[in-house]
Order: structure tokens, then sequence, then C-alpha cells
């Protein structure tokens, strides 16, 4: 088997507007985690407060958050 094979599938039968629907929605999720999550990491009070685990775990999270957005909205494009 090769890892090159491409293949093309027919779109005429698949519901790209649900798909749409799907990822935005997504995205809408994502944007408010990484509002959230940058709104504690920009607050110096939570920095100065919060255990140095919590803030990487936050940072990590914000993170994670950050690459998924770009993959959906990678997918949107597509669309």
């Amino acid at each position: 088997m090769s890892d090159n094979l491409e293949s093309f599938i027919s779109t005429s039968s698949i519901d790209l507007d649900a798909i749409k629907k799907k990822l935005i929605k997504q995205r809408v999720k994502l944007e408010k985690e990484i509002n959230k999550l940058n709104g504690m990491l920009n607050n110096k009070r939570f920095l100065e407060n919060a255990p140095e685990a919590v803030v990487a775990q936050n940072q990590k999270a914000l993170s994670e958050a950050l690459e998924k957005r770009r993959r959906v909205e990678e997918e949107l494009a597509k669309i």
C-alpha cells in the first residue's frame, strides 16, 4: 500500500451545508473557550494567585484550542 494514494469521492450525495453548520458551531464554541482562557491568562491577579500547574494547564488548553480552531478554519475554507 502506498502512502501517496489519493482517492476522490463525489460530494453530490453529501450534505455540505450540515457539515458547514457543524464546523461553524465548533468554531463559535472554540472562540468562547479561547476568549475565556485568554481572559484568565491575561489577568494579573489570576497569574499571581493560581498555582503554576493551573496556569500551565490553561496555557496548554489555550494552545490546543487555537490549534483546533485553525483546523476548523482550514476545513471551512475547503467547503
